[in-house]
């Protein structure tokens, strides 16, 4: 049987639409995110789908085309763009901008250090995309930290307008609550009519979290913390570090939060507005400029990683941070190069897995929903490409252009005497691949094909400006640029700089190592070299180093994926391999006497049921067995037969007795609160629990307890 989609019927591959399905980004709310490929534009895109379980829900349907139809309706840097709502064989999805990087809830979760005007800008982003939005008329309604993107730039992102209300719609019910708890406003708490306001005060939220490091309503339960944001002021924020821009930022939190709309924000604009006057003056009163030459080495640091040397890198980085703490850019480097190394280290999903998930995404039986977490996708950016690249270089060409022309003129009717101002003409330069140096004349211009460095009169200015050559006043008829890239023969063009070009200069270089041909049996295998893609499919050519070992990856639907590796000093003359078809999937019983959840690789294959069978690829996998009710969430191995049946039994239950002294404690299994002490006979699945005490005063104790069938167990708390 195969567990392919068969749309494609030339070539076995995965697709949601139109789109190749590329690799698994995460899940989302209502279903799986996929990396996909939009061939007919050659664009990376994420393809955020909905379930099999979520499409039986009509108001899940509903919010799935309220997020696409809100966002595609908007165009902002700080808003994802959506490019596409579908339908594919009973499946929607959505096809949107392709991100790389993170999203805030992660990074502060990982409790890393962000510098005030870092924290500041991504604040003042979010509420530019927030006003552009309710400009449209559009209220998000679930801005929070998970919701708002982060690319390796800074530049922020607007995510996830799945509950939405676009004016015209009707969604919810008057008194119906939608959103996510530590973040409503007052009026969603109260099932009110909703507008604009209700994002300011889920930003004064984000942002009071920001800077204290925690959120301004906590509780012990959804309850209290909606009571809180009703009737309770948060504490005041501690914002004596920040000296003079504290008390301004707790009076701008303050509004942001207010209970009553009315003395609130009246929109993000002029929240956006006054944290840009506070970041403005700590920009002025911080350190010094950046020094020139360190902006170089951040510059190079990031060549380095890019060109694959990502610990070399990031060694780089973390000593350009140690030595400049302030250097916002150099931060946000270490930030997306770590990210880096940590997608490496993680094997991607093979297209046989992806095909797995997607035919039981397309055949699986409709079901119920019941209640799920929500996880947040990965959220990843494309590297800068060279299309957006050229796009920014040739507005910034004309520019340069209509102000010459403009400053010559008012210079004339003036009748300003001394030398006329520096004229300057800007050349972009792209090349493929990227990185390669640019050389005028001969002489190195200090810019690469991605790089920062801009020379004016000269010299280095410093300046951030990527792939752009900038040559100064007077400059000849024209010069000559020479592209070169280790690794690659030198490609020179000679362009006229009179008129001033407004195209770019693009160029191939064309390798200077060793070419392989490599063949698969059956062809149409996609291949890796070193964990990177190469173009194309078998049988194709591709450049070998001899000077370093190489790992080739070859891949193919419906065939065990292959590895092959290249000895250093080793030429091949000819890269051949045969790949064996994947075995017949398998099916897996699941033994229980009480409903579970069973997971697979983050896709959940049976909700709340007793004694599920599923279908899994055969041989060894692992499945997570899930149950809230008794404490149960276990990584179970098992090896799948091809095309047969196996079975595995899922953990007992037994009974736990919990006291201690003294007892005013709150008591967590898990870290699930179960009550306070004492507790008696409380169900909970067999093996090892650990049980957590915590009292008013802070003060918490842990003990570890093993649960067998048939026999109570007993565990005691005590303060100490």
């Amino acid at each position: 049987m195969s567990m392919l989609p068969q749309a494609d019927e030339g070539r076995a591959r995965p697709r949601i639409g139109r789109y190749i399905i590329t690799g698994r980004l995460g899940r989302g709310g209502m279903g799986m995110v996929y990396e996909g490929l939009d061939e007919a534009l050659d664009r990376r895109v994420a393809i955020k789908t909905i379930t099999a379980e979520g499409a039986v829900n009509e108001e899940s349907k509903r919010r799935f085309e309220i997020e696409a139809k809100a966002a595609a309706r908007m165009q902002h840097p700080n808003i994802v763009a959506v490019y596409e709502l579908g339908e594919d064989r009973g499946v929607q999805y959505i096809a949107m901008e392709f991100l790389e990087g993170t999203d805030l809830g992660k990074l502060l979760r990982s409790e890393e250090e962000l510098l005030l005007a870092e924290k500041l800008d991504v604040a003042i982003q979010v509420c530019r995309g927030l006003a552009y939005a309710h400009e449209r008329h559009v209220w998000h309604r679930d801005i929070k930290p998970d919701n708002i993107g982060l690319l390796d730039d800074g530049t922020a992102k607007i995510m996830d307008f799945g509950i939405a209300k676009m004016e015209g719609t009707q969604l919810t019910k008057t008194g119906m609550m939608v959103g996510t708890v530590n973040y409503m406003s007052p009026e969603q708490v109260r099932g009110q009519k909703l507008d604009g306001r209700t994002d300011v005060f889920s930003m004064g939220v984000i942002l009071y979290q920001l800077l204290s490091g925690s959120r301004p309503f906590q509780g012990e339960g959804p309850s209290q913390v909606l009571y809180k944001i009703v009737t309770e002021p948060p504490a005041p924020l501690d914002l004596a570090s920040l000296g003079e821009p504290g008390p301004r930022l707790q009076v701008i939190v303050e509004r942001a939060l207010a209970k009553d709309r009315e003395e609130r924000y009246q929109g993000a604009g002029e929240l956006a507005d006054d944290l840009q006057k506070v970041l403005d003056d700590v920009r002025r009163t911080g350190s010094s400029e950046p020094d020139p030459n360190v902006l170089r080495a951040v510059a190079s640091a990031r060549r380095t990683v890019r060109a694959g040397r990502v610990d070399d890198g990031i060694a780089q980085l973390r000593t350009l941070v140690t030595s400049n703490p302030a250097l916002v850019e150099a931060r946000r480097e270490l930030r997306g190069a770590l990210r880096q190394q940590k997608r490496r280290s993680r094997a991607p999903a093979s297209p046989a897995e992806i095909a797995t998930e997607l035919q039981a995404t397309f055949h699986a039986p409709p079901t119920q929903r019941g209640t799920e977490t929500e996880l947040a996708p990965t959220v990843v950016a494309p590297e800068s490409g060279p299309a957006p690249r050229s796009r920014r270089a040739i507005v910034w060409a004309a520019v340069v252009a209509a102000v010459v022309l403009l400053g010559v003129g008012i210079f004339f009717l003036v009748g300003g005497g001394g030398p006329a101002p520096p004229v300057e003409v800007s050349v972009p330069v792209r090349s493929q691949p990227l990185g390669a140096a640019v050389l005028v004349d001969g002489r190195d211009s200090g810019i690469v094909t991605n790089g920062v460095v801009v020379l004016v009169d000269g010299s280095d200015s410093g300046a951030a400006k990527e792939g752009v050559v900038v040559l100064p006043s007077p400059f000849p008829e024209q010069v000559e640029l020479t592209f070169r890239k280790p690794g690659h023969r030198d490609e020179s063009r000679t362009i006229r700089l009179s008129p001033p070009p407004l195209e770019a200069v693009s160029v191939t270089l064309q390798s200077d190592v060793p070419v392989a041909p490599v063949r698969t049996s059956p062809a149409g295998a996609t291949v890796t070299l070193d964990g990177e893609r190469v173009a194309g499919v078998t049988p194709l050519e591709i450049a070998i180093d001899p000077g370093s070992e190489h790992v080739l990856g070859l891949a193919l639907d419906g065939y065990v994926s292959r590895e092959v590796r290249v000895a250093a000093g080793e030429t091949p003359e000819v890269i051949e391999t045969e790949l064996k078809p994947l075995p017949p999937p398998g099916q897996v019983s699941i033994v229980s006497s009480y409903p579970l959840d069973v997971l697979w690789r983050g896709q959940v294959l049976a909700r709340a049921a007793v004694s599920p069978q599923v279908d899994l690829p055969s041989g060894p996998q692992v499945l997570t067995l899930a149950s809230a009710s008794i404490f149960l969430r276990a990584d179970v191995p098992v090896s799948v037969p091809p095309g047969g049946q196996t079975a595995i039994e899922a953990p007992g239950i037994g009974r736990i007795n919990i006291r201690a002294f003294p007892d005013n404690c709150e008591v967590f299994v898990g870290g699930a609160s179960i009550g306070y002490p004492p507790i008696q006979n409380r169900e909970v699945a067999t093996g090892s629990h650990t049980v957590s005490f915590r009292w008013p005063d802070g003060v918490s104790t842990e003990r570890t307890v093993e649960v067998q069938t048939g026999r109570p167990a007993f565990v005691t708390g005590r303060k100490e």
